[in-house]
């Protein structure tokens, strides 16, 4: 409970390595996220390769800049994307791609469950996340899977960034309130 309600996205990343053995455990935790049929439709991408991280992240930034329409959200984010310093994973050692193995109805979802999972595993072992989506259409180039040895039928869904924070995390967020409507009853809906 503590993890599900102090985990914040992080930004701000110490030097310290994260090991292989923590990053295999984190995937390790997120597999036990329930998928329909049981397929298990994901498979996991994994970085700690700092050049790599730097050009990927270099990467990343010159094709949001070419590809933002006008209409675009980025244009909040163009300021930062125009500065050749601004890194999209923050400095952060580790890069883990949730990849999707099959299409399906429910791949978003599957996929979804299994990250939540790993970034609250994270948070238990005082490790920082934050799912960088901006990253996301650049990895689902061909040449993009090539690089990271993506097989080209995958299809990257979550990004995400880990590494030990830098300094004191921001204070938990407050929470609207749950929007709830409750179903009729069959006897109240006159079943």
């Amino acid at each position: 409970m503590k993890a599900i309600y102090h985990r914040r996205a992080v930004r701000r990343y110490t030097g310290q390595e994260v090991t292989r053995e923590l990053i295999e455990n984190l995937i390790g935790d997120a597999v036990q996220a329930p998928s329909a049929f049981n397929v298990q439709p994901w498979s996991f991408a994994v970085t700690s390769d700092a050049a790599l991280l730097r050009h990927i992240a270099a990467q990343v930034r010159r094709y949001l800049v070419e590809t933002a329409d006008a209409d675009s959200q980025l244009l909040r984010l163009m300021p930062e994307l125009l500065d050749e310093n601004f890194d999209v994973f923050y400095g952060a050692p580790a890069l883990i791609v949730i990849c999707a193995t099959e299409d399906g109805e429910w791949i978003a979802e599957e996929c979804g469950m299994a990250a939540q999972n790993l970034m609250l595993a994270a948070c238990v072992q005082k490790l920082g996340t934050c799912c960088v989506g901006l990253a996301r259409d650049w990895l689902e180039q061909p040449e993009s899977k090539q690089l990271l040895g993506i097989p080209a039928e995958y299809r990257p869904m979550l990004p995400i960034i880990v590494g030990y924070p830098y300094g004191e995390q921001r204070a938990t967020m407050p929470r609207r309130a749950p929007d709830i409507h409750w179903m009729p009853s069959r006897a109240a809906a006159g079943a």
